[in-house]
């Protein structure tokens, strides 16, 4: 399949697109700093979000597909049935949605899926003529692993940027002290600026991990030693 190979600039022009028409749906004018809510997001975009056991060992974090799909799923109890996608549903990993302290992988799930739907429709040519497309979000258990898959590294690059918009994580910047620019985000070296970030993350309602790629994506953040301590 030949597939749409875009920039970064080209990703982060088609995800402010995005944000605007979010924006002008669901965020109130004046507002000083807002966050995404993936669910939202999918609403305004005309899709939806549903919530399934995936697997037996929670491997598979989401998946979707831009053509009617049966998917097989597993019921509370471990029963396997097969759960009806009408191109326009967005699978999430029922567990993500059941502890709190899963919400920042739920979010960027959630827009990760929602990342390949935009892609599949600006580009159905690229996406769509396979008989069956269907992208699945897997667990890592290397948190910053490179991604290589060049699929995947879009969809991660758009899910990033429509959960994460220029202006909101610039605002959040300014809100919880961290000024224009961090020079280096560190626990070891500049604790009380990481105690900040790590506020701006739980209010954005992201991982650490995906805010601090993104600030580094947007020229805010020089020197990310997150992985290092």
């Amino acid at each position: 399949m030949n597939r749409a190979y875009l920039s970064r600039n080209d990703i982060e022009q088609i995800a402010k697109r995005v944000s605007e028409q979010y924006k002008s749906v669901t965020v109130p004018q004046k507002h000083l700093c807002y966050a995404v809510d993936p669910i939202e997001l999918a609403d305004v975009l005309g899709l939806q979000v549903d919530f399934q056991y995936l697997t037996e060992d929670g491997s598979v974090l989401g998946l979707t597909t831009p053509e009617e799909a049966l998917i097989p799923v597993l019921d509370m109890d471990g029963n396997p049935f097969l759960c009806h996608l009408d191109g326009r549903t967005v699978l999430v990993e029922q567990r993500l949605d059941n502890l709190p302290r899963f919400r920042g992988r739920r979010n960027f799930t959630i827009a990760h899926e929602i990342a390949h739907q935009i892609l599949y429709r600006l580009f159905p040519e690229a996406y769509g003529m396979q008989r069956r497309t269907l992208c699945d979000y897997r667990r890592s258990s290397k948190p910053c692993k490179q991604i290589t898959d060049w699929a995947e590294w879009q969809a991660d690059t758009l899910g990033a940027a429509i959960l994460l918009p220029e202006d909101a994580v610039q605002e959040g910047m300014f809100i919880f002290g961290l000024g224009d620019q961090m020079t280096v985000l560190s626990k070891k070296y500049s604790p009380n600026k990481f105690e900040s970030f790590c506020r701006m993350a739980d209010f954005l309602g992201v991982s650490r991990t995906t805010l601090s790629y993104r600030m580094a994506q947007l020229g805010l953040l020089e020197r990310n030693l997150l992985c290092v301590g």
